[in-house]
């Protein structure tokens, strides 16, 4: 692991007031991390500039065979779980120290991923902030876990958090591609610090194993445009007063190199961009965002990549 070398930034410039929509806490009113959930949503949305709206999504009850025919269920069933779901996430915000009643809650029914996705773009939300969910060997197996399929799903940024995610993160890990995506989670992840906080922006090098003069040419090589990237980087984030940047290169997998050092830097948040991938590449190799969110014990924030018209 390379020494962390801090960047001279010039005078710091002012983060926009706005960023976008509102922030979406997407919730079911049970789990046990809604406290911290709600907490994020508000550090969120002082973060973005936007207002809070509770979403949470109850998926249709299956028609019953009988028979060769499949009978559908009563749509009356499916409003009366609807209308239950309200009431418990009515009554979280309420007894939760950090939730407003003043929130607009909705429920939805439909797949919770899909319709978690959809409804944050139609809502042009700058956010959804979540339970990090479980980490059982089936939701890993199957990938059914609501947080993970909502991330595949996504085109707006997902705040993963677990029950001892803090009020405001003091030290922020960037996973560094250099993609668009990658940078836009880094200048996500200003607006969550704390005042006097870290950001630290890891790029993870290709783990150097080949004795061949072609393969150390290339590497060294590899390692000289590192710094002149990691300026271009820091030159375009709007970096509050008071808050410090710094850059570090490891070598490793991506996801499990980042992760080691988010843990061994007592970070609070680790930041990634997202790509898109088709079925078999997620079924085959995942991607990083996917691999942080499984194993993370920290609050992870996933930033995907904008559509080529966006």
């Amino acid at each position: 692991m390379s020494a962390i070398a801090h960047i001279p930034l010039s005078s710091p410039s002012r983060v926009p007031s706005v960023l976008g929509g509102p922030v979406l806490v997407a919730t079911d009113g049970n789990t046990v991390s809604h406290e911290a959930v709600f907490n994020a949503a508000r550090l969120a949305a002082s973060g973005v500039g936007g207002s809070i709206e509770v979403i949470g999504v109850c998926e249709p009850m299956p028609g019953v065979a009988a028979g060769m025919d499949v009978l559908p269920v009563p749509a009356e069933l499916d409003e009366a779980r609807r209308g239950a779901m309200l009431d418990d996430l009515r009554r979280s915000v309420n007894i939760a120290a950090a939730g407003d009643p003043s929130w607009p809650i909705h429920v939805l029914v439909g797949s919770p991923a899909r319709t978690l996705a959809s409804e944050a773009e139609r809502r042009d939300a700058a956010l959804i902030v979540m339970g990090i969910g479980r980490h059982n060997p089936l939701d890993r197996l199957f990938g059914t876990e609501t947080t993970l399929a909502t991330l595949r799903e996504s085109r707006v940024p997902i705040l993963a958090v677990g029950p001892n995610f803090p009020a405001a993160p003091v030290h922020a890990v960037v996973g560094l591609d250099f993609s668009t995506a990658s940078i836009q989670a880094a200048h996500l992840a200003l607006r969550l610090l704390a005042p006097g906080g870290r950001l630290t922006l890891v790029h993870v090098r290709p783990r150097f194993e080949h004795p061949s003069a072609d393969w150390q040419a290339w590497d060294a090589e590899y390692g000289r445009t590192l710094p002149p990237l990691f300026e271009q980087v820091s030159a375009q984030l709007e970096v509050p007063a008071g808050i410090t940047v710094a850059t570090v290169a490891v070598r490793g997998d991506p996801a499990p190199a980042l992760l080691a050092f988010a843990q061994q830097a007592n970070a609070d948040l680790v930041a990634v961009g997202t790509q898109r991938h088709s079925f078999f590449e997620r079924l085959v190799v995942g991607s990083v965002a996917t691999r942080v969110l499984r194993t993370s014990r920290v609050g992870v924030l996933a930033v995907p990549a904008k559509a080529p018209e966006d």
